[in-house]
This record gives C-alpha cells, structure tokens and sequence, in this order.
C-alpha cells in the first residue's frame, strides 16, 4: 500500500521541526529559536497505529522581501503541497492569527487543491484550549488543538481523522522495492546541492552563494534506469573549530549520520580549488570508508578549470595525477570529471552509483575464494616475521555491504598490516570491487 504523504506549511517557529520529530518519534528535523533553520524541503517515514507515512517537512514561509530566501522556500513548499495527498496547516496558540498566517491561508485557497488539517500547536494546557476558537475566523471548519512537543488527544485525533480519510481505496497499491540510499557528501560550497537538483530534475534544494544554505540533510525518492534510490543532499562539513552555532553542529552531526545511514557516499571535490584534496576532504572520506561505505568521488567545477590546464595535455595529466596521489587512500573508488551548474557528466553519475552497490553488496564463494587465496599466497606466500612462517591456510566471506571477510592463519596476532593491504590489491584484481571498501580480518587456525 502506497503512503500517504502530508506536507506541513507554517510560518517561523509555530513547531513545525518539533512536530516533524515528535511523528517520527527521533530528532531528524534542526530545532531552534532561530527562525528560518529549515529552508528546503525534507520527506520523513513515519508510522501512526499501523499506517505508514511520509511527512514533507518545508521551510517556514515569511512573505519577507528582505529574506533572501523567502521565494525559494515558498516554491519549495508549493512543490510540496503539489506532490502531497494533504496539507497540515500549523499555527501557534500563544501568538494568535498574524498577518503571515492570513497571507498562508490566502495562499492555501488559491493554491492548494488538497484536503486542509488546521493544527493549533503549543496548547499545552487546558487554560489555552478556549485560545483556539479565534482560529476558526481562518474558515475551515475542523480545527484541531495539539502540542507537538508533548503530544496530545488532538493530535492523536487529527492523525486518526488523516488515517481514515486515506483508507486502501483511496490511496493506489504499489509495490516496496529495494531502495539505493545515496547521501551527497562534502565541503560548503562544493556544489552539492548543484547536483542534488540536477540529479532530481528538479529544484529540490536551494542553491546560493551563501555559505551554509544547505543545514539539514534533505533526500527525495526516484527512479532512474530501472532503480529506485533516495537521494540525500547534507550541510557541507565544516572543521569543528569552525562551527559556532549550534545549528552547524547539528548539521555536522546529521552530515556524519547521513553517512551512516546511506548505503553509497558520493564524495565532491572542487576542480578549481588550489588545494583540490584538503585535510577535510580526507576526514570526510575516511567517515566513509570507517563506516564501511561504498563510494564514488565527484571532480566538480570541470567547465570551470583553467583552459590553461585543460587544453595542455602534459598539464592536465599532471593535474590528474597529483589528483589521484591526493585520494590514494580512497583510490578504489571511481573518479568522474563532470559540472554540476552544466549538467557535463552528470548522466554518469547514477550508472556509477548503481555499479558501486552492486559490487559493496557482492558475495564470493568459499570455494571460489578459496582457489583465489591459494593462487595468491602460492606465488607470494606471507613474510617470515620473528621467525615464523605465517600461512594463511583458507578463508571465507562473513558479510557483505562492505565485503568481509575472515582469513585463518597460523599467527593472526602478528600478521604484518602491509600484507593485509597486499592481499585486498590482489582480491581486488581477481573480484573487482569497485567502489567499496573491503575488511580482513584473521583467526588463529592451527
């Protein structure tokens, strides 16, 4: 059964994270007092008595034409009014109707063709239930009071009223598919959220020249060459040293849990750049590869690079080179030049994607690898180390997504970690391997 999607619009600060957080019974929306934190639009899972989901959570509208982002949090709640099955229309209690919440509602009328829930937040208690009556002026007739942050009857009532309205006849069957999560990982301004729009086909996450735009992680579901992925685009990491405010912090922390949770990492550098690798970047792909993630590095900005060392070919492999020397401790994942603001390559980016998966959720034989292992150490058997002959007498894969495996040796204990390394080029010659990190470990087998 397909989910129903509910997209929430509100202005600043009425509760819109704190709701979006108390459905999804985890914190995976930024809440603060600062206005304007959620900017793009955000598609959460969640299950209510039984019934899944999906809550859109959209930047809160202003109408403010001194906000360099209010057009574009508008054009991105509208997509997601759209797209939904239902609005839930948020206020606050505390502050009445205001003139943003007659300019929301005057926009719902003209442009909403989907069913309204007016939710009245932050009725904590019941001395602010008879506040709620001065929010029928609004014109829609049921209203319903709730706190987002502690939950409430109304709540539960709303979700029950949403439930039934969408039964299994309303709402058409599909079919549950495996999913490709895919998160889009990097330095500000590196052109992520660039390709996160050019990848959707659409303006999915705001795009400036303004460091930090992007600082919740947002995803979005598509289908493209047969596959069904959910695209994540995540705030830029910063050095911590560098992150001030605690909305940077937390963006650092859903950044580094979007790669935990992803299955495949796409890792942006910037071509133009003077340092083109920096320590940052390294920190970021070694997030990567500790979590054990497939991934494949992006050399943004290629329409941008200097014609100098573009059109000079002894230049450019020398660019290229001192490119791979700076990503060799991530170098089994595959390179594409492309320009996200052009579209230049852009279209290889899912077919690599694609191909990275399958070989991080690739399974060998015991026999097979076990006939790889015998060629490998008959030619180039272990080093003699505090004079033991170490062998490795056979092994097996115990996991996938990474690729793992469990060597038995003779002296695990003190194996030589340039052996190890040895034995991954080699299984990488005979298996492949793209794009996926591969982890070895031994035990003592007599």
């Amino acid at each position: 059964m397909k989910k129903p999607q509910l997209t929430i619009i509100g202005r600043p600060n009425v509760g819109k994270s704190t709701l979006v957080n108390r459905l999804a019974g985890k914190r995976v929306a930024i809440v603060g007092e600062q206005a304007g934190i959620t900017r793009d639009r955000n598609y959460i899972d969640f299950n209510w008595e039984g019934r899944e989901f999906t809550i859109v959570d959209v930047g809160g509208l202003t109408f403010d034409g001194d906000d360099v982002f209010s057009d574009d949090i508008k054009r991105q709640a509208l997509m997601g009014m759209n797209e939904s099955d239902a609005v839930i229309f948020l206020l606050d209690v505390s502050s009445g109707i205001t003139k943003t919440d007659d300019l929301i509602a005057e926009l719902l009328r003209k442009e909403c063709k989907k069913p309204v829930y007016v939710a009245i937040n932050k009725v904590d208690s019941p001395e602010r239930e008879h506040l709620i009556y001065e929010f029928y002026k609004l014109g829609y007739p049921d209203i319903y009071p709730i706190s987002a942050l502690h939950g409430s009857a109304g709540l539960s009532q709303m979700l029950s009223d949403i439930s039934e309205r969408f039964s299994s006849e309303d709402i058409a069957e599909g079919q549950e598919e495996e999913i490709i999560k895919v998160a889009i990982v990097g330095k500000p301004n590196v052109g992520k959220s660039s390709l996160f729009n050019k990848l959707a086909g659409e303006e999915r996450s705001i795009v400036s020249d303004v460091s930090g735009t992007t600082r919740d992680a947002i995803n979005t579901r598509l289908q493209r060459h047969g596959q069904i992925f959910e695209l994540i685009d995540t705030a830029g990491l910063r050095r911590k040293s560098k992150v001030q405010e605690e909305v940077e912090r937390f963006s650092n922390i859903r950044t580094t849990y979007s790669i935990a949770a992803c299955d495949v990492a796409v890792l942006m550098v910037d071509a133009t750049a003077e340092e083109i690798v920096t320590d940052q970047d390294q920190k970021i792909a070694s997030l990567i590869i500790d979590r054990g993630k497939a991934c494949v590095v992006l050399i943004n900005k290629w329409d941008l690079l200097d014609p100098e060392i573009k059109n000079d070919p002894v230049k450019l492999q020398k660019y290229k080179e001192r490119l791979d020397y700076q990503l060799r401790f991530i170098d089994y994942a595959p390179k594409e030049y492309i320009s996200a603001n052009t579209g230049q390559r852009t279209d290889r980016v899912w077919e690599l994607i694609k191909e990275v998966s399958l070989q991080h959720k690739r399974r060998i034989s015991t026999s097979v690898l076990n006939q790889v292992l015998s060629d490998i150490t008959i030619v180039t058997p272990p080093p003699v180390v505090k004079q033991k002959a170490l062998k490795v007498k056979y092994g097996t894969q115990v996991a996938s997504s990474p690729p793992t495996f469990l060597f038995f040796t003779n002296y695990p204990e003190i194996m030589p970690e340039s052996y190890t390394r040895f034995l991954e080029s080699q299984m990488r010659q005979y298996f492949g391997f793209q794009g996926t990190p591969i982890k070895i470990s031994y035990k003592k087998q007599q």
